[in-house]
């Protein structure tokens, strides 16, 4: 069974890091999640997330 090398693998994550970057959040989506999903909806989470994250920060904040 043929590998592929680490830098090639770097190669695919970095070119598919919006959808890495969904299944590695905390935000509940599977890869299966994302086998539906298209560029667009890809996208609309992808700005979810960058949302949450900055409210996120705001209320750690507000917390100090």
């Amino acid at each position: 069974m043929p590998r592929i090398s680490k830098t090639e693998a770097k190669r695919r994550a970095e070119e598919n890091w919006s959808q890495w970057r969904l299944l590695l959040s905390d935000m509940g989506i599977t890869y299966s999640d994302l086998l539906i999903m298209d560029d667009e909806d890809v996208a609309e989470a992808n700005a979810a997330l960058d949302i949450h994250i900055k409210q996120q920060r705001e209320l750690n904040k507000s917390k100090k």
